[in-house]
This record gives C-alpha cells, structure tokens and sequence, in this order.
C-alpha cells in the first residue's frame, strides 16, 4: 500500500502541470483574412503554467482576448520557475497561416520584459511544419512571416530573459 501511495505522489510531482481551455465558438470564422485566435472563435488554449497568486492572476487566455488596450495585468506570464515556457493555441479547423503577432510585455510595460528569444512553430495534422527561431527580438509588437498550409494551430517556445518569467500580452495568427 505505501509503495503504491509513494508512486502516486512521485507521479503527481512529476507530471506536466500545463493549463488547457477549449473556448466556445461565439462567432463563425470570417471569410478573407483575419486573426483565427480569437476567443469569439473558439481556440484551444494550452500554456506550460502561468503566475497566479492572491494580487495577480497572468492567466493564458489573455493571449487570444483581442482587447486593443489592456491594462497590465491583463497579460500570460510564465509561473516562476517554468524553465521552458510554452504556448500553444490550437484552431476548431485548418487554417492557412500567414504571419504571426507578438504584443510582446513592452508593448504596454517597460521594454526590459519583451520576450529576446524565442520559436514560432506551425502544427499540423503530421505535426510541425514551419518554424521562426527568433533570437534577438527588440519589437514590442513584433510581426513575424510564417507561411503554413493547413496548420491546426501554432506553439511558441520561449527562452527566459534575465528575470525568472516571460510576459505576452496578445498572440494573433492571421491568415486564411
């Protein structure tokens, strides 16, 4: 019985403690080009963790609000701790991609947060597919090309700046 208690616990500790929310779709897809990440469209959400506590709350779906002037906790921000944060939002159906947007946490706060390094992965059905390694970003709103047919949806991978967490306010995919 203990070493089944002590398997359990050792299991628990060592499992992924990532975040996911499936949105509801509120709205149908628009035609021609726009930003399929909408919340209103009904993204998948997946985030390696995020900074909660009693006077904030970072939360992942932040990212996908549209919101033109969000205040500044209105943001996703990697738990500290999370040695590689991650993002991944995922579509009800394949899209076309064309260019990826980054709000990045100098867009609204001091440029310091502005994530530096980073990927930008299309998913596909057989997987990944097109990949921007980004290594010296100073934008706070950054655009980046990512042409990819039928993607289900994109994740970025982030590597820490000098502080222990990374900051995001908004992801945009625009496409078809």
């Amino acid at each position: 019985m203990a070493v089944a208690w002590l398997f359990g616990l050792a299991s628990f500790v060592a499992a992924d403690g990532h975040f996911e929310a499936a949105l509801p779709r509120q709205r149908a897809q628009p035609t021609g080009i726009h930003n399929f990440s909408l919340w209103e469209l009904g993204p998948t959400v997946r985030a390696s963790s995020y900074l909660s506590g009693w006077n904030e709350q970072h939360h992942p779906l932040f990212l996908v609000d549209g919101r033109q002037w969000p205040g500044v906790v209105e943001k996703w921000a990697s738990a500290q701790g999370d040695r590689h944060p991650w993002v991944e939002i995922l579509w009800q159906k394949p899209h076309d991609l064309e260019r990826v947007v980054l709000r990045h946490a100098g867009w609204r706060e001091t440029p310091a947060f502005t994530a530096r390094r980073y990927a930008i992965r299309c998913l596909t059905a057989t997987g990944q597919d097109a990949v921007v390694t980004i290594a010296a970003n100073e934008a706070a709103v950054a655009a980046h090309e990512l042409p990819c047919r039928q993607a289900r949806g994109i994740r970025l991978e982030f590597e820490r700046n000098d502080d222990d967490i990374v900051r995001l306010f908004e992801v945009e995919t625009w496409g078809r």
